[in-house]
């Protein structure tokens, strides 16, 4: 029965606290019938104020260790309550081995003791059966009696609330991992929501640069051809109609670029072609526009991945649109420099009005994006009066 105090020993009332008293009353029932006719009065009320203080502290005092948890205080208990256990026992004289009220404590030091602790209190326990059978039997000639029995009582307590304490270890680091997996999965959980929310965050900005660089490029050029056409129209009917022609063949490039943007979701106005030869295509977009273009190219082009040459060549596109719509400048010249072997770097300078807020709108948001997605570094130098310079350095 004793072991079974490992599952409620924290609390008195419970189920240790059950098991403990019980224990005693029954060993105690068991010394009076055996011995009844032999006992006075006064031995009797002995027995019965020792039992009662050893309950009461064996249920309240072992609370009080167990809650506090010190090495001192399960010093003092297991100090008072060996010796306390063999007092009576030899005061029962051993009557109805009335010494297995003593193996409750080898339970108790088994749960708040570590295994050298509650081999220590096994050995004090063991030696106070030796000191309460030589006081009442006058000598160690009748130990032998009775210490097989007491040993293997107490050998089966020690064994058994030890197992019962792993066991309870056991049980407990399932349930730590068990909420540590609980926790795992919820953050799981969390993050794929943030990576969702994630996914679609970009994949909006992606469409949304998609829309900026291309159809609002189309759209920016359109609107200058049909301008240019406006303005000749009645001076030089032949190049006005010329020029709408080729804002007709914008429309249909814009087409193409829609319709590849919502199959692919990834425009590429420049596949299949090198990048040299897209910026060229750029160029004669704008050849009828207010300012000249210059194309320079460094070292000897080489292909790059699909991402950076169409970052490369939005960053291009903006820079067009933005020339023709607010820097009112004369020429433009882009540069294209393959002459590190890791590296490619782009440059777009203008001679137009500046500006002293570099950050731009929407497009130039969009291009910086682009350009860190891919790894690179994007700057821009501009001031009132001075121009605009923009320059890209990706991995290439």
């Amino acid at each position: 029965m004793v072991p079974f105090s490992r599952f409620s020993l924290s609390k008195a009332g419970g189920t240790g606290d059950i098991a403990f008293a019980l224990v005693v009353s029954f060993s105690y029932l068991a010394m009076i019938s055996a011995s009844f006719t032999t006992l006075t009065l006064t031995m009797l009320v002995s027995l019965m104020a020792l039992g009662t203080l050893y309950i009461i502290i064996g249920i309240y005092g072992y609370s009080y260790v167990t809650r506090h948890s010190t090495r001192g205080w399960s010093l003092v208990y297991f100090g008072v309550q060996i010796p306390l256990s063999g007092l009576i026992v030899a005061l029962g004289k051993g009557a109805g081995f009335n010494a297995l009220l003593m193996l409750p404590l080898a339970g108790q030091a088994g749960v708040i003791l570590k295994r050298q602790g509650m081999l220590s209190a096994s050995i004090a326990i063991l030696l106070a059966y030796v000191a309460a059978v030589g006081y009442y039997s006058g000598g160690l000639s009748n130990l032998w009696n009775g210490l097989t029995t007491f040993l293997a009582g107490l050998v089966f307590v020690d064994v058994f609330t030890q197992l019962t304490v792993e066991q309870e270890k056991a049980m407990k680091e399932v349930e730590r991992l068990a909420q540590e997996l609980e926790q795992a999965n919820q953050r799981l959980r969390e993050y794929a929501v943030q990576v969702e929310e994630l996914a679609i965050a970009r994949e909006r900005n992606r469409l949304a640069r998609e829309i900026h660089d291309g159809l609002g490029h189309y759209l920016t050029t359109i609107h200058m051809q049909i301008q240019a056409a406006q303005a000749v129209m009645d001076v030089d009917r032949s190049r006005a109609f010329g020029t709408l022609e080729k804002a007709r063949s914008l429309t249909q490039a814009a087409l193409v670029d829609v319709r590849n943007s919502v199959a692919t979701l990834r425009s590429s106005p420049e596949r299949n072609q090198p990048l040299p030869d897209a910026i060229h295509i750029l160029l004669e977009d704008v050849q009828n526009s207010s300012f000249t273009t210059e194309l320079i190219i460094q070292g000897h082009p080489r292909q790059m991945s699909p991402q950076v040459e169409l970052t490369c060549y939005r960053a291009v596109q903006e820079s067009l649109n933005n020339v023709r719509k607010h820097a009112h400048a004369s020429r433009v010249t882009i540069q294209l420099d393959y002459s590190a072997c890791d590296t490619f770097m782009l440059n777009v300078v203008d001679n137009g009005v500046g500006t002293n807020d570099p950050q731009g709108g929407f497009g130039l948001l969009g291009l910086k994006e682009r350009v860190h997605l891919v790894g690179g570094e994007i700057a821009l130098v501009t001031a009132p009066g001075a121009g605009f310079s923009l320059t890209i350095e990706v991995p290439g």
